[in-house]
């Protein structure tokens, strides 16, 4: 297999830089907020509790460090979806990091993999996707990515580059490389199989293709989360079956839910990249305080003396409110600007602390049809929820509002004078509704 003309400059000597940052802050810097896969959950208070892949990882890392060049660093994504939330960021977050450093960032859009779609931590087989529809997705990933990466600083690449190109013989010398005890005997394949559920054999090539990915690359760097751990293995054994030095595993634990519970947009938890600023600083307020910490170091871009002295403000006692104000404006501020930052902290006050109406309220006309109705058909008949359901929860939670004050009674009557009436749902949303003509 001949791969020396096909790989990312192979034998290219990378010159040396004159680093701002000494080698030791680097890898300080670096190694923060990190989870391997030996370490348990508790990724906060792993003081004294280190496993043996951190030293390693550590010590691999310094030494590429310390020659004085900039390290090639790559992050792989399969567009599988176009909801991305800050769960999905963490590992970026750690990219931008090797990029303020002045090393070489690489992110690559995994075209090929997305195809098969990554086994790792799954209960099923996943959907399989075309690789247009791929592409379509990669659009979406790609704009959001760059709210966090320099594009000018970042290259961009897709795997099927050389994925696409490989043999059927090519295929078999990269096989060759695992022994099938070792693909079929990763976690998740054995759950599945002891389930009794379906397991397809291209599912094994997956960890053969984003192993190869790390080698076309010439990389000295992958990052992405602890459960991709096999996947990076995957990497270092075809980086050396190949006559080339392993790339360092730099990954990250995974967060959890604003509520504590695993992250899910079926527990409306996520804070999605493409929320609204106003949106986006609500839900960084309702992290639960336990979690605050957490998500001030996986997702915000503060430095680590700034997240040391917020760590050590709600030790000594003080509000957790004003350490989340802080990282809801930083997570504002790093996907939709300083401006929109400053006004959704200034709406947020008004809104939820101030509890006043916002300058600017939608009119809504109802006809008399419906005002001789429910306040559940109205809603639901106006689309200012998504079903009579929906409204008839957030009715019985206390959070629809007529003039201000909760309507629970999922049966009330909508009473409209020819004044109009002022109505809320939830913390966010008001309606000023007016009789129509």
């Amino acid at each position: 297999m001949n791969t020396e003309e096909k790989r990312e400059n192979p034998t290219a000597e990378k010159p040396k830089t004159q680093f701002a940052v000494p080698v030791d802050e680097q890898l300080q810097i670096l190694m923060r907020a990190t989870r391997f896969a030996d370490e348990s959950d508790d990724w906060l208070g792993t003081a004294g509790k280190e496993g043996v892949l951190r030293g390693q990882m550590a010590a691999e890392l310094r030494k590429k460090l310390a020659s004085g060049r900039p390290l090639r660093v790559y992050l792989g994504v399969d567009p599988t979806g176009t909801d991305l939330h800050v769960g999905h960021f963490v590992p970026l977050q750690k990219l931008k990091k090797f990029q303020d450093l002045g090393h070489q960032v690489i992110f690559l859009i995994g075209d090929y993999t997305a195809m098969i779609g990554d086994p790792s931590g799954q209960s099923g087989e996943r959907k399989r996707f075309t690789h247009d529809e791929v592409m379509g997705m990669a659009e979406t990933y790609m704009d959001q990515a760059f709210r966090i990466l320099d594009p000018d600083k970042t290259e961009l690449r897709y795997n099927g580059e050389w994925l696409a190109k490989l043999s059927f013989s090519d295929i078999l010398e990269l096989a060759a490389i695992f022994p099938l005890k070792q693909i079929i005997s990763r976690r998740d394949f054995q759950d599945r199989m002891a389930r009794g559920e379906s397991l397809r054999f291209h599912e094994s090539l997956y960890a053969l293709m984003q192993g190869y990915d790390a080698y076309m690359l010439n990389c000295d760097v992958q990052v992405g989360g602890y459960d991709q751990h096999f996947n990076m293995l995957a990497g270092r054994s075809i980086q050396e079956h190949f006559g080339a030095a392993p790339h360092v595993m730099v990954t990250n634990p995974l967060i959890i839910g604003t509520d504590g519970r695993k992250m899910s947009k079926s527990y409306g938890n996520t804070i999605s990249i493409n929320d609204e600023p106003f949106d986006m600083y609500g839900k960084g307020m309702r992290i639960a305080d336990e979690h605050v910490v957490e998500y001030l170091e996986l997702t915000s871009s503060l430095s680590g003396g700034e997240i040391d002295g917020l760590d050590a403000e709600l030790a000594s006692g003080a509000n957790p409110m004003t350490v989340k104000k802080r990282l809801a404006f930083n997570l504002v501020e790093q996907y939709h600007g300083k401006d929109a930052a400053e006004q959704a902290a200034g709406e947020f006050k008004q809104v939820v602390q101030d509890k006043t109406v916002p300058d600017e309220v939608p009119e809504l006309e109802v006809s008399a049809e419906l005002a001789a109705g429910s306040w559940v058909d109205l809603c639901a008949a106006l689309g200012i929820s998504k079903s009579k359901g929906e409204i008839r929860r957030l009715m019985k939670q206390g959070g629809f509002y007529v003039r201000q004050e909760p309507v629970k009674d999922t049966e009330a009557l909508a009473q409209i004078p020819d004044e109009g009436v002022l109505i809320r749902l939830g913390k966010r949303r008001y309606y000023q509704l007016v009789m129509r003509p």
